[in-house]
């Protein structure tokens, strides 16, 4: 199985998935291989991604909070806050940061617009929903909520909340203005392990590709961890190989050695 996250991966500042890129994961998937997404996208622009890349196996999303199958088009998996998380987690970060979104399913909630949170919707296609109160809908046990930020108060204050939650919530970081909170049990390489096993697929035989910090863990759990040159300093740490940017190729030519070493079995087989 072949895992691969979006931004700065699959595609580079330009949002545009290239025809050699369709071209090759075809053939990984001609091979028997299976191809994933794995991205902190939610479910609508991940699937979009998916249809646009060829991409057939299931979509892991909201940082593994969810998978989703294309298939059955059902839900294979989905991790959610509870009530009482959800509700430190919002008044955490609406005292520090200037916007806070709640994601409940592919639905963004905010107490106030701004030109930041329309254009974020307007580049993953998703509609901005306002509420007068998020904390109103904290007993909808929401997919993940997020503070964005300046970064040099999203960084402390990530690592604040990891205190003040002692482990009873996933804090992530994956971009240096988000300040992401999940349930445990989100999270790519745990998405990623589940996803394996139900598919009868063994850890050594999962290649997982990413750039970011929201990477690193699916990346230093897969049997090949993949990074991306210029990615997150940690991604690359826990990586078993550097490629190139999507804007050179990296993937491309990556794929292509891949499949051009026969390397790929079709799930319970001889493996990767």
């Amino acid at each position: 199985m072949v895992a691969l996250d979006i931004d700065g991966t699959m595609i580079g500042e330009d949002r545009v998935v290239r025809p050699e890129l369709i071209k090759a994961i075809s053939d990984v998937q001609a091979m028997g291989a299976v191809v994933s997404i794995a991205t902190g996208r939610t479910l609508i622009p991940a699937l979009r991604v998916a249809e646009q890349s060829g991409v057939t196996g299931p979509v892991i999303c909201f940082q593994g909070a969810m998978t989703f199958d294309q298939i059955s088009e059902s839900e294979i998996r989905h991790i959610r806050l509870d009530e009482n998380i959800a509700r430190r987690s919002i008044e955490c970060l609406t005292s520090v940061t200037p916007e806070v979104m709640m994601f409940l399913g592919d639905e963004i909630w905010v107490e106030q617009r701004t030109a930041w949170t329309d254009g974020y919707g307007e580049r993953m296609g998703i509609e901005i929903r306002n509420i007068d109160s998020l904390l109103s809908m904290a007993d909808h046990m929401p997919t993940a909520i997020v503070g964005v930020g300046d970064s040099d108060v999203v960084g402390p204050l990530v690592v604040e909340l990891k205190s003040k939650l002692r482990g009873s919530a996933l804090v992530t970081h994956s971009l240096p203005m988000f300040c992401e909170i999940q349930a445990i049990g989100a999270g790519k390489d745990l998405a990623l392990a589940h996803l394996a096993r139900s598919l009868g697929i063994e850890q050594a035989a999962v290649i997982a590709v990413g750039d970011g910090k929201g990477d690193q863990s699916m990346v230093e759990w897969a049997g090949l961890g993949v990074a991306i040159e210029g990615g997150h300093d940690d991604v690359i740490r826990s990586s078993d190989q550097l490629i190139a940017t999507p804007d050179n190729g990296g993937l491309v030519q990556f794929l292509r050695e891949l499949t051009a070493g026969d390397k790929f079995v079709p799930p319970n087989g001889n493996n990767i």
